[in-house]
């Protein structure tokens, strides 16, 4: 059973997520956040973001047959039923949101929810089957996790949140489509309109490191946007910068499979220390 919870909810995805939500939660008090305040805010995280991936799999169910990725996902594996995939993605929601507004409050649990419905029915359901923009406009949903931090402790959403749903936002394009290029004949093959595959690769690397470029900006940005950043974040923010640029400078020149898979998993690695450094800073 365990197992099966982790093929359906991608804990390595939430991870980032609830790592996402963390730099919110520490910007968003004077203080510091107690460690049930944590707790229950990442556990009612974890729970929807859960929750949005089962949905995700539910809906992608025949997609995901026919991928080589993702045909020994429990539902087109025959594992468990679509029907109670359904129904235990909805049970989770409803648990995450009651969780989140009983123990914490009512914004941080709308910010929770809105995160899922944008990503199974403006991402899943909408955006991906039609566009090669689907991961620029449907990544909103990802974005949400410094909404859901300040919202946790300040019952309030100001603009140095927003900063940095900018910042995850402007990450997830370059982050994703380094996956893409990757998996493109998987893409290709389930019919899924991936820049990879309608666009070709050029584009798509040129793409990736036009949004680097963007990125790396919010990031240093972001020193300017909150006054409690300091020098270890800035001096943090310029070599972390450095480094994006240049791999996806070498990704944009040599076009290679291998080397866009080491991008995506670097930019996890990425965005982590960022907002690493935005947390160690804030309270220095």
């Amino acid at each position: 059973m365990f197992r099966l919870w982790n093929q359906l909810t991608k804990p390595r995805v939430t991870v980032l997520v609830l790592a996402t939500v963390l730099p919110g939660m520490y910007l968003g008090t004077t203080g510091y956040p107690s460690l049930f305040e944590i707790s229950i805010t990442l556990f009612g995280t974890y729970l929807m973001s859960s929750a949005s991936f089962i949905l995700n799999q539910y809906i992608e169910r025949e997609r995901d047959a026919v991928m080589y990725r993702t045909k020994q996902r429990p539902i087109p594996a025959g594992e468990i039923s679509p029907g109670f995939a359904l129904f235990l993605g909805i049970a989770v929601a409803v648990i995450a949101f009651v969780i989140l507004t009983h123990f914490v409050n009512l914004l941080t649990a709308v910010c929770a929810l809105s995160a899922l419905l944008l990503y199974v029915f403006l991402y899943t359901i909408w955006l991906k089957p039609r566009t090669e923009q689907n991961i620029v406009i449907g990544g909103i949903s990802g974005c949400i996790g410094p909404l859901i931090g300040y919202a946790a402790m300040a019952n309030a959403l100001p603009i140095q949140a927003w900063v940095l749903f900018l910042m995850i936002f402007l990450w997830t394009p370059a982050h994703f489509w380094a996956l893409a290029i990757f998996l493109k004949d998987d893409y290709e093959f389930a019919g899924i309109p991936m820049m990879p595959v309608v666009s070709g690769i050029q584009k798509t690397v040129n793409q990736i490191f036009l949004y680097a470029i963007a990125y790396s900006l919010s990031v240093i940005g972001f020193y300017f946007a909150d006054q409690r950043m300091g020098f270890l974040f800035l001096s943090a923010a310029i070599f972390l910068t450095i480094l994006i640029l240049v791999f996806a400078y070498r990704l944009k020149l040599s076009k290679d499979k291998i080397l866009a898979k080491r991008f995506f998993f670097f930019s996890i690695f990425h965005l982590f220390l960022v907002s690493l450094a935005v947390v160690i800073d804030s309270k220095i």
